[in-house]
């Protein structure tokens, strides 16, 4: 029965994403494809790349947020893994006040809250990193969010790849390539 509803839930994944990319507008899809190359070319520094990048992200979301079960309550990610760039940390730090705790020892966080998950809602939405603007489920149950099934199951998702290397891109810029569990830095 599980791999039935699998097979459905994955072919709702599928047919969602066909008509994200059928119905997105002109003009936000020419944003992405054209960041890299803009970022590339300019002479701004990382912090303001990176604005303009969750910018675009929010802007994404805004448009496909209908074809998501992901909505406000809705928080099982916040419980996997949620990786972060120091430059990332460093503007939730700058933006917000909070200072990093860094504990790089522990490695494995699945099944750990995100330290900024309160009450079931992010403290830090306007200011959450790239992976949790990028992380978005197709699907129309959000069972398959649970943590018993999250990683047992794959399912097809968006991957914009301007945005990806965009971000890459700016992290590079940054100095620091390396990144963390949020929960290693705060």
């Amino acid at each position: 029965m599980m791999n039935e509803d699998y097979e459905a839930a994955e072919q709702v994944a599928k047919e969602n994403l066909a008509r994200i990319m059928i119905l997105m507008p002109p003009d936000l899809t020419m944003r992405e494809d054209t960041i890299y190359k803009r970022f590339v070319a300019a002479k701004e520094s990382c912090i303001e790349k990176l604005k303009e990048l969750y910018a675009l992200m929010d802007d994404l979301y805004a448009f496909f947020h209908k074809f998501t079960p992901c909505g406000k309550g809705c928080n099982y990610c916040c419980y996997i893994e949620v990786s972060i760039s120091t430059l990332e940390a460093e503007y939730i730090e700058n933006n917000l006040g909070i200072k990093q705790t860094r504990n790089l020892d522990k490695k494995d966080f699945f099944g750990t809250p995100c330290p900024f998950l309160d009450q079931g809602a992010c403290t830090i939405y306007k200011y959450r990193p790239f992976v949790c603007r990028r992380h978005v489920a197709l699907f129309d149950n959000p069972k398959w969010c649970q943590l018993d099934l999250c990683n047992k199951y794959k399912f097809t998702n968006i991957r914009f790849s301007e945005a990806e290397k965009s971000y890459r891109l700016i992290v590079s810029e940054s100095g620091n390539i390396s990144l963390y569990d949020i929960r290693q830095l705060f």
